[in-house]
């Protein structure tokens, strides 16, 4: 299982010292998630309980889990390349940059959410010397998930964070880990319609 978490190699005093300026950016925007400090090691927090949120941590269960994303090349230079075209879709008012934290490669983007005029939280997490990218998409503003879920590709529950998470993923030009897998292993079939049998279900 791969640890979806930031390890910062850093001495212990550097890393109070970040994890307060990150804690202090955050509490002046109270509607923003903290992220949490614990020695050297920094982390997404977890989805809120009942809330409209997807995260890349291997702790969600599957209908807000999240494929983190895989980088492609060097991790410093994709968070450049991540800052960079963040920048240009912001400058088109696509997202609105909250705060970049390159020592410890955090970004945290707003984008407009499902209820009219609220907001959802975005948060990128570039592990040093890591191969991955955490994610996490929050809405500030909690909907009842649709009953039901015909498209394909639709898991049930927080569907529109997950479509605003795979957008900036596509704005980053970033593949989630398990895009392979699900292009060649994965089959979908519509709950209503799903004529597949149980293995040992008509067993006696």
């Amino acid at each position: 299982m791969i640890p979806y978490s930031t390890v910062l190699d850093l001495p212990v005093r550097k890393a109070i010292v970040i994890a307060a300026v990150v804690s202090a950016t955050f509490l002046s925007s109270p509607e923003a998630s903290l992220s949490e400090e614990q020695g050297t090691v920094v982390r997404l927090p977890a989805c809120p309980a009942e809330s409209n949120c997807v995260s890349s941590s291997f702790n969600e269960p599957p209908n807000r889990y999240l494929s983190p994303l895989k980088i492609v090349n060097d991790r410093d230079e994709s968070f450049r390349r991540a800052v960079r075209d963040l920048n240009i879709r912001a400058s088109s008012n696509e997202v609105n940059i909250v705060e970049i934290s390159p020592s410890v490669g955090y970004i945290h983007l707003t984008v407009p959410g499902t209820s009219p005029g609220s907001l959802d939280d975005i948060e990128l997490s570039f592990p040093e010397g890591g191969e991955i990218v955490n994610v996490k998409a929050t809405a500030r503003v909690t909907l009842p998930p649709p009953p039901f879920c015909i498209r394909k590709n639709c898991i049930n529950g927080n569907m529109d964070q997950r479509i605003r998470a795979e957008k900036i993923a596509n704005i980053l030009g970033l593949p989630p880990v398990d895009d392979s897998a699900m292009r060649e292993q994965a089959k979908w079939t519509p709950i209503f319609f799903n004529s597949d049998t149980v293995p040992g279900f008509d067993e006696d």
